[in-house]
């Protein structure tokens, strides 16, 4: 599972939800800007950003099998280099 958290004024962010739609993967999508769920979906990034011990300074903050990746262009990356698509077999 991908968590992707992002703005709605973020392109990068628009762009990783394309990458998983265009590949077929599942992922949840947690706007920090929403404003009725905003406030929890920060509380959540800043909680898994300290636990994996990251300090988050852009989005989208992308988390794959609980496993912090990076952003948009890491996405890809991890995407490209997968034979199936991040699941850990090369």
């Amino acid at each position: 599972m991908i968590e992707i958290y992002g703005k709605s004024t973020c392109n990068w962010c628009d762009r990783a939800r394309e990458v998983c739609e265009q590949y077929s993967l599942t992922y949840k999508y947690k706007s920090v800007d929403d404003r009725f769920d905003g406030e929890a979906h920060m509380s959540s990034l800043k909680e898994k950003a300290t636990k994996d011990d990251i300090t988050i300074t852009t989005v989208p903050a992308i988390w794959w099998n609980d496993k912090f990746i990076g952003g948009f262009n890491e996405l890809v990356t991890e995407i490209e280099n997968t034979r199936n698509f991040g699941d850990g077999a090369f």
